[in-house]
């Protein structure tokens, strides 16, 4: 028995260092790079592989939707992969901030704005999209911050920028940590695409989704809504499994991914 349970546990260490490309076809006319939860603190796959991959994939732009670190000590982590990353390719790389980013102001009393601002000159190409919007030619990526430090109206908000790219043409795309934030947007003001991460794709994915029904108060996995291009309130939406793990350093039935969105 405890041979199996050892064996187990190196079949989903093993698992948790493995890393694919998952290309998504949804006919955006842009081609987007999404990555999340890396989990500098613990991540398994290799961070020259994530780049050399994605140099591979010569997206557009670069997108992470959140959990770099949890603590300011592995910052130096998240600051050499993005600096490598950006010195390898001139495309954007936009961020958003989640759960696990805002434990550092929450427990560290380290301040947003400074830690925002410590990304953002790593290189020109890094912009933070917390609330905030970028414009790529055709495209307005806006970004919210993290449902659950969420303290802004994101249904104004997204509003705001349905009519703002209305008006110059362009095609809104929303990028956020947790996709529990499309429960706050109005399919009105829907995007073309939301952009999430998270849910890991359900990083233990074990029979009558125990991990979401039991261990986690998020909702939409609840509704067995956790990976992959789904739509909820008539909007549309990809959640990727992203690349590190949380709490247990293995996965089970997913695989760590670089999505390629286009």
């Amino acid at each position: 028995m405890i041979l199996l349970f050892l064996l187990a546990c190196f079949f989903m260490y093993k698992q948790a260092k493995k890393l694919v490309i998952k290309k998504v076809s949804v006919n955006l006319g842009v081609k987007i790079v999404l990555l999340s939860d890396l989990h500098f603190d613990t991540v398994l796959v290799n961070h020259r592989e994530i780049i050399e991959k994605i140099c591979e994939v010569k997206p557009e732009v670069i997108v992470i939707t959140g959990d770099l670190c949890s603590k300011m000590k592995y910052f130096y982590r998240v600051e050499a992969f993005l600096t490598n990353l950006s010195n390898r390719i001139s495309c954007p790389i936009l961020i958003t901030l989640g759960n696990h980013d805002n434990m550092i102001f929450e427990n560290q009393k380290y301040k947003k704005e400074e830690y925002i601002k410590k990304l953002q000159n790593l290189a020109s190409t890094i912009s933070v999209l917390e609330n905030s919007v970028f414009i790529y030619k055709n495209w307005l990526f806006g970004g919210l911050e993290d449902f659950r430090s969420n303290k802004s109206d994101c249904g104004y908000l997204t509003k705001k920028w349905k009519e703002e790219s209305e008006k110059s043409n362009k095609k809104l795309i929303i990028l956020t940590h947790n996709p529990d934030m499309v429960l706050n947007l109005n399919k009105n003001n829907a995007p073309e695409i939301l952009l999430a991460g998270h849910t890991h794709g359900g990083q233990m994915r074990v029979p009558f989704n125990i991990e979401f029904a039991l261990l986690k108060k998020d909702i939409l996995p609840k509704k067995k809504i956790f990976y992959g291009l789904q739509e909820y309130n008539d909007i549309r939406m990809y959640i990727t499994s992203g690349i590190g793990c949380s709490a247990l350093p293995f996965r089970f039935r997913s695989v760590a991914e670089i999505a390629v969105i286009q």
